[in-house]
């Protein structure tokens, strides 16, 4: 397969400065607005760009934001990928100048193509729910608080139990108005949940978190989700496969999805019990169960697109 020769712009991001290496220069700017304008002029007397970046906790979505309203090719690596190939290459030494060599060599070698743009309002719908996550969890702590909690500051837990569930349902809402504007989400929404054992939360996460979903083979996106069984072998040891890697939330929500079909759905309990009769563990079951109603939910949303794009 050949692949398009660009001119790699490598960016190492920090929360004040933009460390950017070229084929011919290395320069720092500011992670602002202004430092954006800059790397743009930089840009545009390239060729064939392409502004490769890590994802950095958050520091790296305004540059990326920047880039994708001008219709700038960017690259969004794991940064997990990156320090594996410097440790490859020998390099032990950690600042920023040497990470934006490492990105720089890194996206020589493996030949990147641009990451696709994101949907706005899938955006929005990750950021939703991940505010909706951290309420999940300020919850279930202040209620593990309220069982065994002095009296005099009972009432003071209850009241934020109130607040913060309060807050969990205002935030359920704007998702499921989100969704109800966007016909294609509804769409894909109500195709999942109309299996058994799927609900809104589980719809939600997929289209949020796995948005080539509808784009890539069975088997590429259940690796994408963590869930592809990866063998341990040497000589004639023969290991046990693992599953590693992978999109967190999306695995986390398919766990739940699956707990719940393997009890209500037919077809998934059928499954969970003939494994289990086969000597197979739990949670491996659990596991399988969850890579069988993710391809499942993968036919569904297929068939829904082709629907909605006839």
């Amino acid at each position: 397969m050949k692949h398009e020769k660009h001119d790699i712009i490598a960016t190492d991001i920090a929360k004040s400065a933009l460390q950017t290496q070229t084929a011919t220069q290395a320069f720092q700017i500011a992670n602002t607005s202004t430092g954006f304008a800059e790397l743009s002029k930089r840009i545009h007397s390239c060729s064939n760009p392409i502004v490769v970046l890590e994802a950095s906790g958050g520091y790296e979505r305004d540059l990326l934001l920047y880039l994708n309203r001008r219709n700038i090719p960017a690259a969004l690596l794991n940064p997990s990928r990156v320090r594996a190939f410097a440790q490859s290459e020998g390099i032990r030494a950690k600042t920023d100048p040497i990470d934006a060599k490492v990105i720089y060599r890194f996206a020589e070698e493996k030949k990147l193509a641009p990451t696709p743009k994101p949907d706005p309002a899938r955006k929005r719908m990750a950021d939703f729910l991940d505010r909706r996550s951290h309420l999940s969890e300020q919850l279930a702590r202040e209620k593990n608080r309220l069982q065994n909690c002095p009296r005099a500051i009972a009432k003071s837990i209850q009241r934020m139990v109130r607040f913060v569930q309060k807050e969990i349902d205002a935030m359920d809402k704007r998702i499921g108005k989100l969704v109800e504007k966007r016909a294609d989400l509804n769409a894909l929404a109500r195709a999942m949940t109309s299996v058994s054992g799927v609900g809104e939360m589980t719809a939600w996460t997929l289209i949020a978190y796995l948005d080539e979903i509808t784009r890539l083979s069975r088997n590429k996106i259940v690796a994408l989700a963590g869930l592809a069984p990866f063998n341990k072998d040497t000589g004639k040891s023969r290991g046990k496969r693992r599953i590693q890697g992978g999109r967190a939330k999306v695995r986390k929500c398919l766990y739940m999805a699956a707990i719940t079909a393997a009890t209500h759905n037919p077809v998934i309990k059928e499954y969970v019990d003939r494994l289990k009769e086969r000597g197979k563990p739990h949670k491996c079951a659990i596991v399988a169960a969850m890579r069988k109603l993710l391809i499942h939910l993968q036919s569904q949303m297929k068939k829904t697109q082709l629907a909605l794009e006839a």
